[in-house]
């Protein structure tokens, strides 16, 4: 859970750094929206509202709820908090998303904060979303009039703002270069991006079918998020298409012969999951089994058959083209039916939403898919709520969550205190940056980090009460311990893991997950 941490910052903004937003305790609420969370702390004029994920919202399945995540509070935006997240699976549960903050905008004081990054906490509502109706467009082929059918235009337009087109065709491209292939993407070479490409490769392993649910997972949530009341628009087939009339009648004439009877028994396999679950040791043994088929036997997969069924040649919504099929209305009809599918297995197996390698994996594949869509738009990093990379290593998973925990109130990425920034929306990399070698504002001829050297490092003096018998040399000493008394303060075994990384040289973060 340690690349969702800024969830743990928004959680405890409060507790950390109590003195220093406006506190009056009014009677304003925060986050209570048609299709988000409902609870709510006070939050006044000028005060912080803290919105807690709140109760399963529109778009729901089987009556749970997939978390859209209502953006609008009393007194400020509230990033995304709601039912499930991105990432919290697809029930989202009450309070599953984690906690979200609304912060007050209408009184001197107030905290001000930008938008949350949409892995992290979920994308806003769409504006979009008030113009578009559940009915897809439909486009014509003048060569022989077979009709294909098209998200509406809006929809379209999201996608189009967030580069989804490009960035999801690259997301299957990279699973394709096994070891040096050449595989290119809207003109760029995405094999080329080495720090980009997976160790699992399409169809290698059980991993890569675990990635491909998580990443169409993520894609249905992220659409369901910022189109919360026109969520059929990506719901699944209530069930597996064994029949012309399963389908949209502009479909219906392009049924051909049906299935080949492997695809029927494939079909029948996943519509009864619930008594095949010890055919897939693992969720992604199911993914592999749905996208690749089983390669022994020569059985082809029931992913590509959905696909490549109603083809609509000269469509440039094609189903059967990757670069494009994101656009069609069956492509989310198809995914959907998987998703679901991975849902009653997971329900089956007694499997939770909340479990932390599905919540990491889900928000994974949303930074993922944002770091290939820099590849065609690097204006993508400059959006307000554009996703922190994915990293690891010591800082990473193990310091930063403390000082996001304990010091992130006041020394957060926006305006901090000593302009020292230690959490929010910032990645590990900067924070290590602005702190190794770098001299302090308030500690004299100290630096804040002074690799393998704990007595010279400013930080660990202030945070372990050492400060005013380090000998501060200048006027612009502030030796007070930090942070100050009365709030959240570092245990012995917290400091001890941050004297530990000193120690250690006081290495940065690597970019990409854990053992890639």
């Amino acid at each position: 859970m340690n690349r969702r941490i800024a969830m743990i910052a928004s959680a405890l903004w409060l507790t950390a750094c109590a003195n220093s937003v406006g506190t009056s305790p009014g009677s304003s609420t925060g986050g209570n929206s048609a299709t988000g969370g409902s609870p709510a702390a006070t939050g006044g004029k000028g005060g912080v509202s803290t919105a807690t994920g709140g109760a399963p919202a529109t778009g729901g399945t089987s009556g749970a709820g997939k978390g859209t995540g209502g953006l609008q509070a009393t007194g400020g935006a509230s990033p995304a908090g709601a039912a499930g997240g991105p990432a919290g699976g697809a029930k989202g549960s009450a309070g599953a998303g984690g906690a979200a903050v609304a912060v007050g905008t209408g009184g001197s004081g107030g905290a001000t904060t930008e938008a949350m990054d949409h892995c992290t906490y979920g994308y806003a509502v769409d504006p979009r979303d008030s113009q578009v109706t559940d009915t897809p467009d439909q486009w014509v082929s003048p060569m022989n009039q077979a009709i294909d059918l098209v998200l509406p235009a809006g929809v379209l337009g999201f996608m189009n703002d967030y580069v989804w087109k490009q960035s999801h065709d690259a997301w299957h491209d990279i699973r394709r270069c096994n070891g040096g292939q050449t595989q290119t993407s809207y003109g760029v070479n995405v094999c080329a991006q080495k720090t980009l490409v997976p160790a699992h490769q399409e169809c290698s392993d059980a991993e890569d079918g675990f990635e491909f649910l998580a990443m169409h997972r993520h894609m249905i949530q992220a659409l369901k998020q910022a189109f919360p009341t026109h969520t059929d628009l990506f719901a699944g087939f209530p069930h597996f298409p064994f029949n012309a009339t399963d389908v949209p009648q502009q479909w219906q004439s392009r049924w051909g012969t049906g299935w080949s009877q492997q695809i029927i028994s494939t079909a029948n396999t996943l519509e009864a999951i619930e008594t095949n679950v010890s055919m897939f040791a693992t969720d992604g043994d199911l993914g592999k089994y749905i996208q690749c088929g089983v390669a022994s036997s020569g059985a082809s997969s029931i992913h590509g058959a959905l696909h490549f069924k109603w083809v609509v040649n000269d469509s440039p919504y094609s189903l059967g083209s990757q670069p494009v099929n994101i656009q069609n209305y069956m492509f989310w009809k198809l995914h959907g039916w998987i998703d679901e599918i991975w849902e009653r297995y997971r329900v089956a197996k007694g499997e939770k939403d909340d479990d932390p390698m599905l919540v990491q994996e889900i928000h994974d594949k949303c930074v993922e898919m944002h770091q290939l869509g820099l590849l065609f738009d690097p204006t993508q990093a400059t959006k307000p709520d554009a996703p922190l990379p994915i990293e690891s290593g010591y800082f990473h998973e193990t310091v930063r969550p403390i000082l996001e925990q304990v010091c992130s109130g006041c020394h957060g990425d926006s305006s901090p205190q000593a302009n020292m920034s230690l959490g929010g929306h910032i990645s590990s990399a900067d924070i290590v940056k602005n702190l190794v070698n770098v001299t302090t504002e308030f500690g004299g001829q100290f630096k804040r980090i002074v690799p393998n050297n704990v007595n010279q490092s400013w930080l660990y003096l202030k945070a372990s009460g050492m400060a005013m018998s380090a000998g501060c040399q200048g006027s612009d000493c502030n030796t007070e311990v930090m942070p100050p008394v009365g709030q959240v303060t570092l245990t012995s075994d917290q400091l001890a893991i941050i004297a530990n990384w000193i120690n250690m040289g006081a290495p940065a973060p690597t970019e990409g997950a854990s053992g890639q």
